[in-house]
């Protein structure tokens, strides 16, 4: 299998980055278009894209203010039964996310190449909610092409 890793910093706090990456209400500022679940271990998060489609995660494993792990559950074609993993690090006066989008078919080399670029338009827009209250959720996010 293959994976993506990103990463971001930002001035904020790590319960702040947590808060962001794992509570439903706070994904839909900066990531999906609605969200809902319950933010514990084994329950299930469900993200909602309008009119394109939805993602169910399992949350697999939270270590509050420092790692937030989701399993895809329920989505369609190369979503299924991948695994994103969030760890946060705070250090030199900011608050570090790693990014790791991991269990991609590696046949799927389209799949990998559109994820690899679409989470970093994502986590600069969670970066641009923690430092100026603004996020930019599907379907405001910027576009890799016409009909993303």
């Amino acid at each position: 299998m293959k994976e993506t890793r990103h990463f971001i910093g930002a001035k904020t706090t790590k319960q702040k980055m947590f808060e962001a990456i794992s509570l439903p209400g706070e994904l839909q500022k900066w990531w999906a278009t609605t969200a809902k679940g319950i933010p514990e271990t084994g329950e299930t998060l469900e993200l909602y894209f309008h009119e394109l489609t939805t993602l169910k995660f399992r949350y697999t494993e939270m270590i509050p203010s420092e790692k937030l792990v989701l399993t895809c559950h329920d989505g369609f074609g190369p979503w299924q039964d991948t695994v994103l993993t969030f760890e946060i690090e705070e250090k030199d006066d900011q608050v570090f996310l790693t990014h790791i989008h991991d269990n991609i078919i590696p046949e799927d080399v389209e799949a990998l190449t559109y994820f690899s670029s679409k989470w970093t338009i994502y986590l600069l827009s969670l970066k641009n909610l923690l430092e100026n209250g603004t996020g930019t959720p599907f379907p405001k996010e910027i576009k890799l092409y016409h009909g993303d």
